[in-house]
């Protein structure tokens, strides 16, 4: 009896460990489409099953619950992943015996594992399909990949599942390695939302909920989104400290949510949600990057900004919009976006004092020379 019980913690400890692992590791990886990416979910993996096995091994004499972290992964993380745990666990089980065998592997040992490999993953897809919580569809998983632990320890009994107490090891083991990771895995989607929100708060602007200052920076910092950035645009918002010592601070948050707003939406409409990025600078100030015109010149896309914005109608504001704006290209500037928002500053400067209202732009050339419109 106590034999079970403490061989039971040994194993459900152990593979609740590397549940864990994985689950941190892979919800808090970046997943960008790349095979880098694809590389490190498997080096991740690796370590893992082995340490499963081997313990497994060492400890019982029989390898215990080898498919249950491709079952995990599968309905906890991404089908995708999960769905090449599959192939590469029967692949590091025969690579295993091979090793700790004295003699070579016979050929029914790969057959049946990737047998019990397609099988597993065949239950394990099918049950997806069922409208039930994960807990349930990996709890329906595991039995059958209980039953097939099992059928292989039959044609296989050196290396399986083959007596009774170790039937009640591995199930017993399951059912706590099931519980304890569901309740896991709820608390780390909770604190993975407040992570995400956090990210948001520092890459949005409060008011207008737009990028700031902040990741602002961080795309300067980008080099390829740099390379892909045909201009940088500063524009500033006239006359908002009347509407703000007029009307208050209410009426002037509610200008600056309404004119980023319909400055969003032009430009959408204009150029492609992915051919720009709004920012909200600072106060008054919002800078764009632009990286293609499609069709349209800057000079026509900016006078339709400001037509349109100057028929903006907020209830309760007499006062007309409008904005003052400066442009500058990168590759006049090295593709340096410092140096090219200081000259689209610059220009902003020069739209101001000269009566507001418009837009000036560098020539996309070698010279320094400025549309006026």
């Amino acid at each position: 009896m106590w034999t079970v019980i403490i061989s039971t913690l040994i194993l459900s400890t152990m593979v609740i460990g590397l549940g864990i692992k994985l689950l941190t590791i892979l919800n808090f990886l970046e997943k960008p489409n790349t095979i880098v990416w694809q590389l490190i979910t498997v080096v991740v993996f690796l370590p893992s099953i082995y340490s499963l096995l081997s313990v497994s091994k060492l400890v019982f004499g029989n390898i215990y619950l080898y498919y249950l972290l491709a079952i995990l992964v599968f309905y906890y993380i991404s089908p995708a992943i999960g769905r090449l745990y599959f192939v590469l666990t029967p692949i590091v089980i025969i690579l295993y015996l091979d090793m700790i065998l004295k003699t070579p592997v016979p050929i029914e040992i790969p057959l049946l594992v990737f047998a019990s490999g397609f099988l597993n993953y065949g239950a394990t897809w099918l049950i997806s399909f069922i409208k039930k919580p994960p807990l349930i569809k990996v709890s329906l998983a595991a039995v059958v990949m209980l039953a097939l632990e099992r059928l292989f320890g039959y044609f296989l009994p050196a290396y399986g599942l083959h007596t009774t107490q170790g039937i009640i090891i591995a199930t017993m083991s399951a059912i706590i390695f099931i519980i304890a990771v569901d309740r896991f895995n709820r608390s780390l989607i909770a604190r993975k939302a407040d992570v995400d929100d956090l990210k948001l708060q520092a890459n949005k602007d409060e008011l207008t909920q737009f990028y700031n200052l902040y990741h602002l920076n961080k795309d300067f910092s980008s080099h390829q989104l740099n390379r892909q950035t045909l201009a940088i645009a500063v524009i500033d918002l006239d006359y908002f400290k009347i509407v703000n010592d007029q009307y208050g601070h209410s009426m002037g948050n509610q200008v600056l949510v309404t004119f980023s707003q319909h400055l969003h939406q032009c430009l959408k409409l204009e150029l492609g949600e992915d051919n720009f990025e709004l920012y909200r600078y600072g106060g008054e100030e919002f800078v764009v990057t632009i990286k293609t015109l499609k069709d349209k010149s800057m000079v026509a896309l900016f006078d339709m900004l400001q037509t349109s914005i100057s028929n903006v109608d907020i209830t309760s504001l007499d006062q007309k919009l409008s904005f003052s704006a400066g442009i500058a290209y990168l590759a006049n500037h090295d593709f340096d976006p410092v140096k090219t928002f200081d000259i689209a500053d610059k220009l902003l400067y020069v739209a101001k004092t000269s009566g507001r209202e418009q837009t000036r732009i560098e020539k996309l050339e070698s010279t320094s020379e400025i549309e006026e419109h």
